[in-house]
């Protein structure tokens, strides 16, 4: 009796010691729903340069599926580009963040990052809204909200 006791205290003893997501983000979100987040916000390196609407210079919007892919589409002057590629759901050590890793396997030019290379860090900021890390080296900066879930 005395090892079952142990071993029940030892199995409360691990699941408090797991982490516990505050935030709401647990990757595994993406399973159940396809997700769409529309740009909603575009600023600059200049205190006030905030635009919304119908403003900003180019409307944007990710959808990501419960497969582990997204579509990014961009529409500038009535035009459309498109972009496709996988993510993943990443965190960093001694980061309390979750980022959503894109890396791009088509429509390369659309992905914003400071590398020029094919892959785009995305940070959720609140669990409707998203923030593009593209302003880090001078790119815009750009604001998602969950649309669609």
């Amino acid at each position: 009796m005395k090892k079952y006791a142990v071993l029940f205290l030892y199995l409360i003893f691990l699941a408090s010691c797991s982490s516990y997501d505050d935030f709401g983000l647990a990757s595994t979100q993406f399973v159940f729903s396809e997700q769409k987040w529309e740009l909603v916000q575009m600023s600059g390196s200049f205190q006030n340069s905030e635009t919304t609407g119908e403003e900003m210079e180019w409307q944007e919007y990710y959808i990501f599926s419960p497969e582990g892919t997204f579509l990014k589409s961009r529409t500038i002057d009535g035009l459309i580009f498109e972009a496709t590629g996988s993510f993943e759901v990443i965190e960093y050590d001694d980061d309390a963040n979750h980022y959503l890793e894109l890396t791009f396997e088509t429509g390369k030019e659309l992905a914003g990052n400071c590398t020029g290379d094919a892959k785009e860090l995305l940070m959720y900021r609140t669990s409707t809204m998203i923030s593009s890390l593209w302003m880090a080296c001078d790119g815009p900066g750009l604001d998602y909200s969950l649309s669609k879930n």
